[in-house]
Protein backbone atom coordinates (compact mmCIF):
# COMPACT_ATOMS: atom_id res chain seq x y z
CA UNK A 1 0.00 0.00 0.00
CA UNK A 2 1.35 3.14 -1.31
CA UNK A 3 1.16 5.53 2.00
CA UNK A 4 1.51 8.91 -0.56
CA UNK A 5 -1.78 8.61 -3.17
CA UNK A 6 -4.50 8.74 -1.18
CA UNK A 7 -6.34 12.48 -0.55
CA UNK A 8 -6.23 11.53 3.49
CA UNK A 9 -2.25 12.05 3.24
CA UNK A 10 -2.19 14.70 1.09
CA UNK A 11 -4.18 16.76 3.71
CA UNK A 12 -1.86 15.46 6.27
CA UNK A 13 0.95 17.41 4.30
CA UNK A 14 -0.70 19.87 3.77
CA UNK A 15 -1.24 20.54 7.74
CA UNK A 16 2.49 19.57 8.39
CA UNK A 17 3.28 22.53 5.86
CA UNK A 18 1.15 25.22 7.74
CA UNK A 19 2.63 24.23 11.10
CA UNK A 20 6.12 23.90 9.73
CA UNK A 21 6.12 27.36 7.85
CA UNK A 22 5.08 28.28 11.53
CA UNK A 23 8.60 26.75 13.08
CA UNK A 24 10.64 28.86 10.57
CA UNK A 25 11.77 31.70 12.34
CA UNK A 26 15.16 32.19 13.32
CA UNK A 27 17.02 33.99 16.15
CA UNK A 28 20.72 35.78 15.84
CA UNK A 29 21.66 34.48 19.90
CA UNK A 30 19.86 32.15 22.27
CA UNK A 31 17.48 33.85 24.73
CA UNK A 32 17.39 33.01 28.55
CA UNK A 33 14.43 30.28 29.13
CA UNK A 34 11.03 31.10 30.89
CA UNK A 35 8.18 29.59 32.03
CA UNK A 36 5.67 30.48 29.39
CA UNK A 37 1.49 29.86 29.87
CA UNK A 38 0.14 27.36 26.97
CA UNK A 39 -1.41 30.73 25.46
CA UNK A 40 1.92 32.45 25.12
CA UNK A 41 3.58 29.24 23.52
CA UNK A 42 0.53 29.08 20.96
CA UNK A 43 1.26 32.90 19.99
CA UNK A 44 5.14 32.37 19.93
CA UNK A 45 4.26 29.83 17.08
CA UNK A 46 2.02 31.88 15.29
CA UNK A 47 4.15 34.93 15.00
CA UNK A 48 6.92 32.58 13.34
CA UNK A 49 4.56 31.26 11.23
CA UNK A 50 3.53 34.99 10.44
CA UNK A 51 6.90 36.31 9.86
CA UNK A 52 8.41 33.87 7.56
CA UNK A 53 8.39 33.48 3.72
CA UNK A 54 9.88 30.34 2.90
CA UNK A 55 12.15 27.76 4.47
CA UNK A 56 13.53 24.40 4.15
CA UNK A 57 14.38 20.91 6.78
CA UNK A 58 15.45 17.80 6.32
CA UNK A 59 13.04 15.40 7.60
CA UNK A 60 12.27 11.62 8.81
CA UNK A 61 8.85 10.29 8.43
CA UNK A 62 7.37 6.95 9.91
CA UNK A 63 4.31 6.15 8.85
CA UNK A 64 2.20 3.16 10.78
CA UNK A 65 -0.69 2.25 8.62
CA UNK A 66 -3.66 0.43 10.56
CA UNK A 67 -3.71 -3.20 9.41
CA UNK A 68 0.37 -3.50 8.80
CA UNK A 69 3.17 -4.67 11.43
CA UNK A 70 5.98 -2.76 10.46
CA UNK A 71 5.86 1.19 10.00
CA UNK A 72 7.22 2.62 6.81
CA UNK A 73 10.16 4.94 7.54
CA UNK A 74 11.24 7.91 4.54
CA UNK A 75 13.80 10.52 4.82
CA UNK A 76 14.77 13.45 2.53
CA UNK A 77 14.25 16.99 2.40
CA UNK A 78 11.55 19.48 2.44
CA UNK A 79 10.84 23.15 0.88
CA UNK A 80 7.91 25.11 1.67
CA UNK A 81 6.96 28.75 0.43
CA UNK A 82 4.10 30.27 0.71
CA UNK A 83 1.05 30.43 -0.36
CA UNK A 84 0.44 27.10 -1.23
CA UNK A 85 3.85 25.63 -2.67
CA UNK A 86 5.49 22.74 -1.08
CA UNK A 87 8.36 20.27 -2.46
CA UNK A 88 8.95 16.75 -0.72
CA UNK A 89 12.44 15.30 -1.79
CA UNK A 90 12.38 12.02 -0.76
CA UNK A 91 16.03 10.11 -0.59
CA UNK A 92 15.46 7.18 1.49
CA UNK A 93 14.66 4.02 1.15
CA UNK A 94 13.27 5.15 -2.60
CA UNK A 95 14.24 8.24 -4.98
CA UNK A 96 10.70 10.48 -5.58
CA UNK A 97 9.85 13.70 -5.32
CA UNK A 98 6.08 14.93 -4.59
CA UNK A 99 5.53 19.37 -5.69
CA UNK A 100 2.49 21.13 -4.97
CA UNK A 101 1.91 24.46 -5.98
CA UNK A 102 -1.21 26.68 -6.37
CA UNK A 103 -2.19 24.75 -10.12
CA UNK A 104 -0.95 21.21 -9.64
CA UNK A 105 0.28 18.42 -7.78
CA UNK A 106 3.20 16.40 -9.21
CA UNK A 107 4.00 12.50 -7.64
CA UNK A 108 7.58 12.12 -9.69
CA UNK A 109 8.86 8.19 -9.18
CA UNK A 110 12.08 7.95 -11.32
CA UNK A 111 12.88 4.18 -10.92
CA UNK A 112 9.41 3.88 -12.77
CA UNK A 113 9.78 6.80 -15.06
CA UNK A 114 6.28 8.23 -14.29
CA UNK A 115 4.86 11.24 -13.36
CA UNK A 116 1.61 11.56 -11.95
CA UNK A 117 -0.24 14.78 -12.44
CA UNK A 118 -3.07 15.91 -10.52
CA UNK A 119 -5.02 19.54 -9.86
CA UNK A 120 -4.64 21.86 -7.12
CA UNK A 121 -8.50 20.83 -6.62
CA UNK A 122 -8.39 18.18 -5.60
CA UNK A 123 -6.98 18.58 -2.41
CA UNK A 124 -8.45 22.20 -1.66
CA UNK A 125 -11.72 21.33 -0.31
CA UNK A 126 -9.72 20.63 3.24
CA UNK A 127 -9.85 24.63 4.37
CA UNK A 128 -8.21 23.68 7.49
CA UNK A 129 -4.31 23.31 5.99
CA UNK A 130 -5.28 25.42 3.57
CA UNK A 131 -6.04 28.39 6.36
CA UNK A 132 -2.45 27.19 7.92
CA UNK A 133 -0.44 27.57 4.33
CA UNK A 134 -2.16 30.78 3.16
CA UNK A 135 -0.89 32.51 6.43
CA UNK A 136 -4.50 33.08 7.80
CA UNK A 137 -4.47 30.02 10.27
CA UNK A 138 -4.55 30.52 13.94
CA UNK A 139 -3.97 27.70 16.15
CA UNK A 140 -6.24 28.74 18.79
CA UNK A 141 -8.93 29.32 16.48
CA UNK A 142 -8.89 25.75 14.31
CA UNK A 143 -7.42 23.49 17.56
CA UNK A 144 -8.55 22.90 20.68
CA UNK A 145 -5.17 22.88 22.34
CA UNK A 146 -3.40 21.57 25.56
CA UNK A 147 -0.73 20.29 27.01
CA UNK A 148 0.25 16.78 26.33
CA UNK A 149 1.43 16.14 29.89
CA UNK A 150 -1.69 17.94 32.23
CA UNK A 151 1.26 18.77 34.77
CA UNK A 152 3.01 21.14 31.79
CA UNK A 153 6.50 21.46 30.50
CA UNK A 154 9.16 22.44 33.39
CA UNK A 155 11.06 25.84 31.75
CA UNK A 156 13.59 23.88 30.74
CA UNK A 157 11.61 20.87 29.05
CA UNK A 158 10.28 21.53 25.21
CA UNK A 159 6.90 22.31 25.50
CA UNK A 160 4.67 19.63 23.87
CA UNK A 161 1.13 20.20 22.87
CA UNK A 162 -1.81 18.28 22.14
CA UNK A 163 -4.59 19.91 19.09
CA UNK A 164 -7.70 18.02 18.66
CA UNK A 165 -9.38 19.88 15.42
CA UNK A 166 -12.60 21.88 15.45
CA UNK A 167 -13.38 20.93 12.61
CA UNK A 168 -14.43 16.87 12.39
CA UNK A 169 -14.14 16.99 8.58
CA UNK A 170 -10.05 16.82 8.29
CA UNK A 171 -9.70 13.55 8.06
CA UNK A 172 -7.55 13.97 11.59
CA UNK A 173 -8.76 13.04 15.31
CA UNK A 174 -5.70 15.24 16.77
CA UNK A 175 -1.55 16.35 16.47
CA UNK A 176 1.15 16.00 18.98
CA UNK A 177 3.77 18.95 18.81
CA UNK A 178 7.07 19.14 20.04
CA UNK A 179 8.48 22.71 20.23
CA UNK A 180 11.84 23.99 20.94
CA UNK A 181 12.04 26.03 24.08
CA UNK A 182 14.10 29.25 22.70
CA UNK A 183 13.27 29.22 19.09
CA UNK A 184 9.51 27.74 18.99
CA UNK A 185 10.78 25.56 15.97
CA UNK A 186 8.57 22.81 15.75
CA UNK A 187 11.02 20.19 16.33
CA UNK A 188 8.53 16.70 15.79
CA UNK A 189 5.10 16.60 14.65
CA UNK A 190 2.44 13.54 15.25
CA UNK A 191 -1.02 12.72 13.08
CA UNK A 192 -3.46 10.50 14.25
CA UNK A 193 -5.75 9.86 11.13
CA UNK A 194 -9.60 9.35 11.74
CA UNK A 195 -8.73 5.44 10.35
CA UNK A 196 -5.97 4.48 12.53
CA UNK A 197 -3.36 5.61 10.48
CA UNK A 198 -0.37 7.79 11.79
CA UNK A 199 2.08 9.65 10.40
CA UNK A 200 5.38 11.25 12.88
CA UNK A 201 7.24 13.64 11.33
CA UNK A 202 10.99 14.94 13.21
CA UNK A 203 12.68 17.61 11.63
CA UNK A 204 16.69 19.28 11.50
CA UNK A 205 18.66 21.51 9.85
CA UNK A 206 16.09 24.05 9.82
CA UNK A 207 16.55 27.03 7.64
CA UNK A 208 14.23 30.05 6.73
CA UNK A 209 13.95 32.96 4.07
CA UNK A 210 16.28 31.60 1.75
CA UNK A 211 14.84 32.85 -1.29
CA UNK A 212 13.30 30.06 -2.82
CA UNK A 213 12.35 30.95 -6.51
CA UNK A 214 8.35 29.41 -7.75
CA UNK A 215 9.82 27.30 -10.43
CA UNK A 216 11.45 25.82 -8.08
CA UNK A 217 7.83 24.32 -7.27
CA UNK A 218 7.10 23.43 -10.84
CA UNK A 219 8.39 19.75 -12.27
CA UNK A 220 9.88 19.64 -15.96
CA UNK A 221 9.02 15.56 -16.73
CA UNK A 222 12.65 14.33 -18.74
CA UNK A 223 11.82 13.42 -21.99
CA UNK A 224 11.85 9.61 -21.42
CA UNK A 225 8.71 10.05 -18.26
CA UNK A 226 5.50 9.12 -18.97
CA UNK A 227 3.22 11.89 -17.71
CA UNK A 228 -0.38 10.15 -16.25
CA UNK A 229 -2.73 12.65 -16.14
CA UNK A 230 -4.95 11.44 -12.66
CA UNK A 231 -7.17 12.62 -9.85
CA UNK A 232 -5.78 11.70 -6.49
CA UNK A 233 -7.22 8.71 -5.35
CA UNK A 234 -10.23 9.37 -2.45
CA UNK A 235 -10.23 7.23 1.11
Amino acid sequence: MNPFHSKTHWMLLFGLAGFFEMSGRTFAAPVPVIENSLTEVVQKIQAAYEHTTDWKAEFEQVTQIEGFDSPITSRGTLYIKKPDKLRWDYLEPNRHQILVNEQKIWIYTPEQKQVIVSPFAEISDSQLPLHLLSGVGRLDRDFTVQWTDPARPRPQDPPSLTLIPKDPNTGLTKLLMDVDPVTYFITRLTLFEANGNQSRFQFARIRNDTGLKDRFFVFTPPKDVVVVESPLRRP
